[in-house]
């Protein structure tokens, strides 16, 4: 019975490898597009640099680790998006993330304005947020200092 069994799979191995790969290609397809960033369930949230590691292969890349905290809870996430531009010890980044997998976040290269002290409760659900920040709890004396318009 084994025997028949490791037969049919060294006979049909092409074609089971090719069902489990379409079928791994359809569940990423549909997983990212309808659970994890559908409109929906989509926020952006503010993210400190933490830390830098790298990635080993052939032509190895920088990786830029963040922390990041959404409904009490700490998550990490990653990127290998050239940050040169920005000052990542002082400087506070973007993060989207999916509401139903808040560890799955991507990091939006926009930066969050000094002024800005902490995004809406849940998160901002668009993108990007109002220019005016709306909705983020502000420093409004900082921004009474530098003539910037508090919005209403």
């Amino acid at each position: 019975m084994t025997g028949k069994f490791i037969h049919w799979i060294k006979e049909n191995g092409w074609e089971i490898v090719g069902i489990l790969l379409a079928m791994n290609i359809i569940y990423v397809y549909f997983s990212d597009k309808y659970y994890f960033y559908n409109s929906e369930n989509v926020r952006y949230t503010i993210a400190k640099y933490k830390d830098t590691s790298f990635l080993v292969g052939k032509s190895p890349k920088t990786q830029y680790d963040f922390s990041y905290e959404v409904n009490g809870n700490s998550y990490n996430t990653y990127t290998r998006a050239t940050l040169s531009n920005y000052n990542l010890e002082e400087d506070r980044l973007l993060i989207k993330y999916s509401t139903k997998m808040h560890g799955a976040g991507v990091v939006v290269k926009t930066v969050v304005p000094k002024w800005v002290l902490a995004p809406p409760k849940d998160g901002w659900k668009q993108f990007p947020p109002d220019i005016n920040w709306k909705g983020a709890e502000l420093d409004t004396a900082y921004m009474k200092k530098m003539n910037l318009e508090i919005p209403k």
